[in-house]
């Protein structure tokens, strides 16, 4: 049976993971562990609700619709996309927005 387990954890926790695991000395705001083997998703997902805080308040998005957005970036991770250059990140970005769109979250800004 293949799974995926979202993880929330504090902003320190996240930031041990990413310096334990991926040697980066940085926080983030979501971590992917990918154990996909086929076309079905198997990932452990480390999320950090403090980092997804402030990219809403800079994107000027809802938690919500912030969260939706890692949490897809993390799933696309898995389905072999990067954002190791800008021209991946875009890609990405773009991959981000028509996934949010099947989920029909209207995006609204903060007021």
């Amino acid at each position: 049976m293949k799974k995926a387990f979202y993880n929330f954890v504090s902003k320190e926790e996240l930031l041990r993971i990413n310096r334990e695991f991926l040697n980066h000395n940085h926080h983030t705001d979501i971590i992917s562990f990918d154990y996909t083997n086929s076309k079905i998703i198997e990932a452990d997902f480390y999320l950090s609700m403090w980092a997804i805080k402030k990219s809403a308040k800079k994107e000027k998005q809802t938690i919500e619709n912030e969260t939706l957005r890692i949490i897809i970036h993390g799933i696309l991770h898995c389905m072999g996309y990067n954002d190791n250059t800008a021209e991946q990140t875009q890609i990405m970005r773009n991959k981000e927005e028509e996934f949010i769109t099947l989920f029909h979250v209207k995006q609204n800004s903060h007021v």
